[in-house]
């Protein structure tokens, strides 16, 4: 039996759920906006995209790559877990990600914001 499961240092649990709804990230769009003063961190999701090819998950306007994703195919669920997560680099920057085709992602991120 673990003393402390979820006050551990460094061990974080998904609060913030982003539902993404046939969102067009044909274009880099911004999927997650933190509350003022605070830091975005991705643990993870589970999405769709609705074309075939590749998500690119950026951090703030056409920032650093967070993550990208191999060329998933149309409509297939796709799953990732990043464990203790990928923290953005500044506070209040949002999280983009745009698509290597035209078309829309569905389904949710998950993630804290510190």
């Amino acid at each position: 039996m673990l003393s402390q499961p979820f006050n551990a240092p460094g061990f974080y649990v998904p609060s913030k759920f982003i539902d993404m709804s046939a969102v067009s990230i044909t274009s880099i769009a911004t999927i997650w906006t933190p509350a003022t003063g605070k830091k975005i961190r991705l643990l993870g999701g589970t999405f769709s995209v609705s074309a075939a090819g590749s998500v690119l998950f950026e951090d703030n306007a056409g920032g650093t790559t967070v993550f990208r994703t191999a060329k998933l195919a149309a409509d297939t669920p796709y799953f990732f877990d990043f464990g203790n997560g990928i923290p953005l680099a500044a506070i209040n920057n949002v999280l983009k990600a745009t698509l290597s085709v035209a078309g829309t992602i569905t389904g949710t991120l998950y993630g804290v914001e510190e």
